[in-house]
């Protein structure tokens, strides 16, 4: 059994910020969301294994008290967790998958670890680029994308479906070697 949990805030005023990719990421797999308590679910079968799609309705830097219930009832050990959440250590256009590590300042991340009390699940790591500054950075992860980024926003979330897709069915390593070296960031600050 497995669980991907995208990383986002409810509502439509963040529903094109760099903080919800994680959202937009499960919204382009086409699956059927039903509410359940404070989140979005999708239970699923593929090649034989069920499986869950979780989008949390308790805001980012709470989701873990969605995560970790789910988790402890249907005995879901963390390595058939992914957690994909928008990265300002990464530039807009790369991806990558991690297994465990520090939340490295990631509030919702660490919100899952906490509790979860591990940090031993897998992350899809989606790049949104640093603030201008370190004071800006709440501010900068709940701002939308700027027009000209879009373009790469696009190619990301495909990519990103496939990664999550990918997964599922194959687990990390070979996920990590196909899309941990992809740049998606071509034709960005052409405008700018």
């Amino acid at each position: 059994m497995f669980l991907v949990v995208g990383q986002g805030n409810p509502g439509e005023r963040y529903a094109r910020t760099r903080h919800n990719l994680g959202f937009m990421v499960l919204d382009r797999l086409g699956l059927e969301f039903r509410e359940r308590g404070e989140a979005l679910l999708a239970e699923v079968e593929v090649e034989g294994e069920k499986g869950f799609f979780l989008k949390p309705l308790t805001y980012y830097n709470l989701s873990g008290q969605v995560v970790a219930p789910l988790m402890r009832f249907y005995k879901i050990p963390p390595e058939r967790l992914l957690v994909v959440h928008d990265e300002m250590d990464l530039p807009l256009g790369r991806l990558r998958f991690k297994a465990g590590g520090s939340p490295a300042g990631n509030r919702g991340v660490a919100s899952i670890a906490e509790a979860l009390g591990t940090e031993a699940f897998h992350r899809l790591r989606l790049g949104i680029g640093k603030p201008p500054s370190r004071e800006l950075g709440a501010e900068y992860v709940l701002s939308p994308f700027r027009p000209e980024e879009w373009p790469v926003v696009e190619r990301v979330l495909e990519a990103a479906k496939e990664a999550v897709l990918c997964w599922v069915k194959e687990g990390l390593l070979p996920c990590a070697g196909r899309f941990n070296g992809l740049d998606l960031s071509q034709g960005l600050g052409e405008k700018g």
